[in-house]
């Protein structure tokens, strides 16, 4: 029997991202970067001087066979509580967004030639000014860390999707692979 599980940010969420293509971003907000360039659990990123958060959170999944905390995200205007505790950098932008990439990511277990798992995760959001890119990544599947790119080229920068494939059963094949979603106006 085959598990599908999806953990893309919804419709609504991608709605409310390519309301954003053509407006002003105005900063971005996130814990002190100190060992790492990212930030646990939850970055703002101001728009228009409205805010909305990305969020993530772990939620526990039949993941591959086990029961394991899966990072999930969502977008969203609301400020949950979370935010009240932190002590948020504030990094200036004062830009147009010309495009947005969302970098979605399939994983596929197949066991003894049967395909048993198909996973979806949005990976990345990745925010093009035209001459700069600013991209927020999801750190590995149990990680609630969000980490942070700045410059060009930035869909490098994310991590391989070469590791899934390593270290299974000789029974079972793993695949992964990432498309990109393009948001613009038409």
């Amino acid at each position: 029997m085959m598990k599908t599980f999806d953990k893309r940010l919804t419709l609504e969420e991608v709605n409310l991202l390519k309301s954003f293509v053509g407006k002003c971003m105005t900063l971005y907000s996130h814990d002190e970067f100190i060992y790492s360039s990212s930030s646990s659990q939850a970055i703002e990123i101001v728009v228009e001087n409205v805010p909305y958060y990305l969020y993530s959170f772990v939620e526990s999944e039949d993941y591959f066979g086990t029961t394991e905390d899966v990072a999930a995200w969502t977008f969203t205007e609301e400020k949950l509580p979370i935010i009240e505790s932190k002590t948020f950098v504030k990094t200036p932008v004062n830009d147009i967004i010309q495009k947005i990439t969302m970098i979605q990511e399939n994983q596929r277990l197949y066991e003894n030639g049967k395909q048993t798992y198909d996973v979806w995760v949005t990976r990345g959001i990745v925010f093009d000014f035209g001459d700069r890119q600013i991209a927020f990544e999801k750190d590995v599947w149990f990680s609630e860390e969000i980490i942070v790119h700045r410059g060009y080229n930035l869909i490098e920068c994310f991590s391989s999707v070469d590791g899934f494939g390593e270290n299974w059963d000789k029974s079972v094949k793993a695949e992964c692979t990432r498309t990109c979603e393009i948001i613009e106006n038409d």
